[in-house]
């Protein structure tokens, strides 16, 4: 679900060193990635990463590439260039090209052929190249920057950029492609459509980052308050679950005049229980230590609970039960800063059981039953739209209704 390459253009330069903190900043985006880098020796080396895991090393080379699976995936061609796709297109055909035909061949294969329309990919080659590019329908972002003179970097967001203590240049576009190598800087612009997955801006990218050139932190606070003013219950306290939803929380903090509090302390740290790969049982032990409520926050008061979205709905059930028969809350109300989802997307930007999602099986009168609030409210899908489509954005709602 992320994409990252540190490219230095000295060969005696180790990029890993850098890209390590990249790496870092995307791990919120999976527990799992593969790794790449092209050594002063002129070979690729590959290797299998679980960055949640502490002391974990990347492979060590002048430029360093990573993908995080689920959705994003490497291969190697015959040891002559690596491909990496995020977005569930075929990464073995782009590293062929670029083997065989040369970086221009595969910069131009991910802006204009359909086989990588959706998707956002990265290509490093044993000659010292590199590409990066987005499909004409990309619903994956892709930004560039820089280390000074020294090196270039691009990322699915724009926060590993700055980790790896480089600058954000510009977003590559719908339909475009960089390649090039310590020497040559080439582009290769067809056009397209900037249909990035509204989940990007809703959950997936860090608060800290822009997406498409839209500040995600301001978004997602606008977003918040909107959220307020459609969902219209009286409350005395306005609570985000961490840390995704917390600049909702604030925007319909101030929107609702309800005092904002920071209700829970994590016992294990920035954990996003969604991308953790665990049975459901051990999930719920995992909340409970994530979410552990501040008594004094809850008792006897109307309590509004902002949460980023709603798959499954176990992380708001545990909530609402904890702070109802353990902390005394007298009213529970839950606000989704996310429309409904409805369907799994079929571009793998987010991996969903179709048979989980709550949302398409149950009204919200049902949904509110079980999850034992006494209201329950959704961003509304035109208010994101609009928002987005002020920056130019026309974003892909495939999984949304």
């Amino acid at each position: 679900m992320g994409l990252l390459l540190a490219y230095f253009y000295e060969r005696d330069q180790d990029a890993s060193r850098y890209a390590y903190y990249g790496v870092m900043g995307l791990r919120h985006r999976g527990t799992v990635a593969e790794a790449v880098a092209a050594t002063p020796g002129g070979g690729l080396v590959a290797e299998r990463l679980e960055p949640w895991r502490e002391g974990f090393t990347l492979p060590r080379g002048y430029a360093v590439a990573a993908a995080f699976q689920p959705s994003a995936r490497l291969h190697v061609y015959a040891g002559e260039a690596a491909a990496l796709v995020d977005g569930g297109c075929p990464p073995g055909p782009l590293a062929r090209a670029a083997a065989e035909k040369g970086l221009r061949e595969a910069a131009e294969m991910v802006a204009g052929d359909a086989r990588y329309a959706p998707c956002a990919a990265i290509v490093l080659t044993r000659s010292g190249g590199y590409a990066a590019g987005r499909g004409y329908e990309s619903r994956r972002p892709l930004s560039l920057g820089g280390y000074g003179f020294e090196a270039l970097y691009a990322a699915t967001e724009t926060a590993p950029i700055t980790l790896m203590g480089g600058r954000w240049s510009h977003d590559i576009g719908a339909g475009e492609a960089v390649y090039g190598d310590a020497e040559v800087f080439e582009e290769v612009r067809l056009g397209g459509t900037r249909r990035t997955s509204l989940f990007e801006y809703i959950y997936l990218a860090r608060m800290d980052s822009f997406v498409d050139g839209v500040d995600v932190y301001r978004f997602r606070r606008e977003m918040g308050a909107r959220l307020a003013r459609s969902h219209g219950v009286e409350a005395d306290v306005v609570v985000g679950v961490p840390e995704t939803a917390l600049p909702y929380a604030l925007g319909y903090a101030e929107a609702s005049g309800a005092r904002l509090e920071l209700g829970f302390v994590s016992t294990v740290g920035r954990v996003r229980t969604a991308v953790a790969q665990l049975p459901p049982g051990e999930r719920a032990r995992l909340l409970s230590l994530k979410l552990n409520p501040v008594p004094s926050v809850f008792e006897a008061a109307r309590v509004v609970v902002v949460d980023d979205s709603v798959v499954t709905g176990l992380t708001l059930k545990v909530v609402v039960q904890r702070l109802r028969r353990l902390h005394g809350a007298r009213e529970v109300h839950a606000a989704v800063s996310s429309p409904r989802l409805v369907r799994p997307c079929p571009f793998q930007v987010q991996v969903l059981d179709e048979e989980a999602l709550v949302a398409r099986h149950l009204d919200d009168d049902e949904i509110a039953r079980v999850l034992d609030v006494d209201s329950l409210a959704w961003l509304p899908l035109g208010e994101t739209v609009s928002y987005l489509s002020g920056h130019g954005i026309e974003p892909c709602t495939h999984c949304m209704g």
